[in-house]
């Protein structure tokens, strides 16, 4: 009798990957103040943070960025460098596991975001540097923290939940 040569597809990622969600977010900065979203249906994590959405199948994330902006605030953008990748897993009944991507994005001068009918968003609002963190909390502010780290530094951040993995990234000590 010849051995079972059938293959279990079902643990052969390359051809059966698991369900990912693929998070597109724009840091935007004007001077000392960046845009921050106030997003009313996250309950079980913070309700502010960066604007953006997710990509759609075969969605490349900088385009997925420029569109969900469009759609969601009203911006036309191009987005600009790659400042982090933030690997957030799964919570059963809540998410799939994802990475979320952000982008540094620049505004003219006269732009202002404007929200959309539906889009998922309550309020834009320019935040002062010092108090991001009244408003976002837990991953979205360590997020937003290594985003504006990045930036600076000119460095990629690479973040487990906002927390960035050791020895990649800007992190401060």
């Amino acid at each position: 009798m010849s051995p079972d040569t059938t293959k279990d597809t079902t643990k052969d990622w390359f051809t059966n990957p698991p369900p990912r969600r693929v998070g597109v977010h724009a840091l935007i900065v004007r001077g000392d103040h960046l845009l921050m979203v106030s997003r009313p249906y996250r309950i079980t994590v913070s309700q502010w943070g960066l604007p953006g959405g997710s990509a759609g199948p075969d969605e490349l994330p900088r385009r997925a960025l420029s569109r969900t902006l469009d759609e969601r605030l009203g911006l036309r953008v191009t987005p600009g460098r790659w400042l982090a990748v933030d690997h957030v897993p799964a919570s059963p009944g809540k998410h799939a596991e994802g990475t979320n991507w952000v982008f540094e994005v620049q505004l003219p001068e006269d732009s202002e975001p404007a929200i959309a009918e539906n889009s998922g968003f309550g309020e834009a609002r320019w935040v002062g540097r010092t108090v991001v963190g009244e408003l976002a909390v837990d991953h979205a502010l360590r997020r937003i923290e290594q985003s504006l780290l990045a930036a600076e530094t000119g460095a990629i951040a690479e973040l487990y939940l906002g927390v960035p993995i050791q020895g990649i990234g800007p992190h401060r000590p």
